[in-house]
């Protein structure tokens, strides 16, 4: 069969047309799943988290490594249909073990038994419990009060749990939240509405959770609880605007206007005195603060590389991303990470996040089978002569955000090197192409890995892992800074 060239080009046509489609349905159709992902959310008094949560036989069930690794020491081993595993608090060694039975209600916990109130289960060696058991289960294990809030899926450890105060003010109308430590919600707006939510304050109701105000801007507040975050909508009949003050305690809604935008505005060069007096002149603004973003790579449907039968990639990221993160925060450091649970997100998504955040060093962790110790990669773009501060004001290409970062960035490596050196561990730093660090609009280092003594199973052995995160602990600290200085 011959096909002439203006058939054969309609056919190439259309199936490019259906590879776009399919394309786009492939991008957006995880995007939708995430959106749905179920989530439990875990506030304690040394950070802040949330896991993925499973359905099973009709019932949510939540990991139990997943749920106590960024409190302390966890080590985990199935035995048949049995399940044990031992865990070690944060800063004690007093160790808390247990064993559970797959497809049991019976477990032993503190050598007593203890009752689920359904089964326990195994997948593929991880143990899982039922959300419906963490308000009995977690105060035996972690000896400390615990509170959860199970349809919203929001547990708080040893008293957290932050209530606010909600006061309208008038001339001009102002609704004031207050709230007894910083907060950082996600603010969006619609007309008629501005939803503050929360994922990562322990933000609780501190009363009725539905006020009417009746006012001619702010008619009511909602609070609500869903999937680990807390939301406070308020109604409003014209447009308003969010401000924070008292370092993030404060936040003060109220219209937006034209005083509002001058006063927002960097003052004039030269202002009349009745201006001066009928503006209010805005606070100089805070210095940002010094956050360091972690992100483990791959996770969810992405397994990275198989690192042996039994070890994956993605469990070795995320099991190093929060001993990085406990370490960095016992440096007084700010830490974030972008995938603490097993959820699936592009190299965009990673990027998009952390650039959102205002980070000042962004570290992806990989891992790999070959090699010893550790490298250290930057990013393989072109240097630009951009100054930073300026380069947080010019427009940059997606593909090239990294490169007035460079030498930011090449100081981080340097430092981490310099002190695992000074350790006596392996290490070597390194330049590649390596995605997303070229989209990063701060200091941007990727991590990688390896094993200490060439058996790929040792690369997750406890004290090695725990001897690289306090050494990069320590060099990233050292290097804060020069950090601080040139944001």
């Amino acid at each position: 069969m011959h096909l002439r060239p203006a058939t054969f080009a309609s056919i190439a046509v259309r199936v490019a047309a259906l590879l776009l489609v399919f394309a786009a349905f492939v991008l957006i159709f995880p995007r939708l799943t995430r959106a749905e992902e179920k989530r439990l959310a875990v506030y304690s008094p040394q950070t802040s988290y949330a896991i993925s949560v499973l359905d099973h036989d009709g019932l949510e069930y939540v990991g139990l490594v997943d749920l106590l690794e960024p409190l302390g020491r966890v080590e985990a081993r199935p035995d048949g249909n049995k399940w044990k595993f031992t865990f070690t608090p944060a800063g004690t060694s007093k160790a808390v073990e247990a064993q559970f039975t797959d497809g049991k209600k019976k477990a032993k916990l503190r050598g007593s038994d203890f009752d689920l109130p359904a089964n326990f289960t195994m997948v593929n060696t991880r143990g899982y419990v039922p959300v419906s058991a963490l308000a009995n289960l977690l105060p035996r294990i972690l000896e400390l009060t615990v509170r959860v809030h199970q349809p919203a899926r929001r547990a708080f450890v040893g008293g957290t749990g932050a209530k606010f105060s909600a006061e309208l003010r008038k001339d001009p109308s102002r609704l004031v939240l207050t709230f007894p430590t910083p907060v950082s919600p996600a603010v969006a707006t619609e007309p008629g509405k501005m939803r503050l939510t929360f994922t990562r304050d322990p933000v609780v109701s501190s009363g009725a959770e539905t006020v009417t105000y009746g006012d001619p801007l702010i008619s009511s507040t909602a609070f609500s609880e869903s999937n680990a975050a807390a939301e406070l909508s308020v109604s409003v009949n014209a447009p308003v605007l969010a401000t924070y003050s008292e370092g993030g305690k404060v936040i003060t809604i109220a219209a937006v206007g034209p005083q509002q935008a001058a006063a927002a505005a960097p003052p004039p060069a030269q202002t009349t005195e009745s201006a001066a007096t009928r503006i209010p002149q805005a606070r100089p603004p805070a210095a940002p603060r010094f956050l360091v973003v972690i992100d483990a790579g791959h996770g969810g449907e992405e397994r990275g590389a198989a690192l042996s039968e039994t070890v994956a990639e993605k469990d070795v990221t995320l099991a190093f991303a929060r001993r990085l993160h406990r370490e960095l925060e016992n440096k007084g450091v700010n830490v974030e990470l972008i995938r603490s649970t097993e959820s699936t997100l592009t190299l965009d998504e990673r990027a998009q996040a952390a650039n959102a955040a205002r980070a000042s060093l962004y570290i992806a962790v990989h891992a790999a089978s070959l090699g010893s110790g550790l490298r250290i990669y930057t990013a393989l773009v072109p240097a630009v002569a951009t100054d930073p501060a300026q380069a947080r004001r010019a427009f940059l290409s997606w593909e090239t955000a990294q490169a007035p970062y460079l030498d930011a960035s090449s100081l981080v490596a340097g430092s981490i090197a310099a002190e695992l050196n000074s350790r006596q561990l392996p290490v070597r730093a390194l330049a590649a192409p390596l995605r997303p660090l070229n989209s990063i609009s701060t200091a941007a280092i990727a991590l990688e890995l390896a094993p200490p003594d060439g058996k790929v199973n040792s690369i997750n052995d406890a004290k090695y892992q725990q001897n690289l995160a306090t050494a990069i602990a320590a060099g990233i600290a050292a290097i804060r800074p020069k950090l601080e200085a040139a944001r």
